[in-house]
């Protein structure tokens, strides 16, 4: 039974360093600048102006993931913070590329996934363009309503 485990484990590993290549290559394909992070995350410069400075790239064993913090939301006053959540969330009803929530740290973040299987190039640049839609999109049409209480 041990030695199960031990392949099991050394399978996850191999499959999650496979994805970390993969997304690794990816981002060298679209000529951005970015820093790794051990063989966990990459910290990526948007090749386009933002307002925001990092987009993270996660690549997991079945899903590389594309977040970013957008905004603080513990200075928003309480009101502001609902007015905030409820724009959020019909903006997620509408959105079909990305989604925007809240992290651990009570950031208002965007997040898009993208699955492992049957993953390509042209999907990758598709939801790393998606994502910089949202960021714009965000900063554009949504933190407006959500800062003028």
């Amino acid at each position: 039974m041990a030695g199960r485990g031990n392949t099991a484990t050394f399978r996850d590993r191999l499959e999650m360093s496979t994805t970390w290549f993969i997304a690794k290559e990816y981002l060298k394909r679209l000529e951005i600048d970015f820093e790794e992070h051990g063989r966990k995350t990459f910290s990526v410069q948007p090749h386009r102006h933002t307002e925001t400075n990092v987009i993270e790239v996660f690549p997991g064993k079945n899903w590389i993931t594309l977040t970013t913090r957008l905004m603080d939301m513990t200075k928003l006053p309480a009101k502001a913070r609902k007015t905030a959540y409820e724009t959020l969330l019909k903006a997620n009803a509408t959105l079909v590329e990305v989604n925007f929530g809240v992290d651990k740290k009570n950031c208002l973040m965007i997040r898009n996934t993208i699955p492992v299987t049957g993953i390509s190039y042209d999907i990758f640049n598709c939801t790393y363009e998606a994502h910089l839609s949202g960021i714009k999109f965000f900063f554009d049409k949504l933190h407006p309503q959500m800062t003028d209480e």
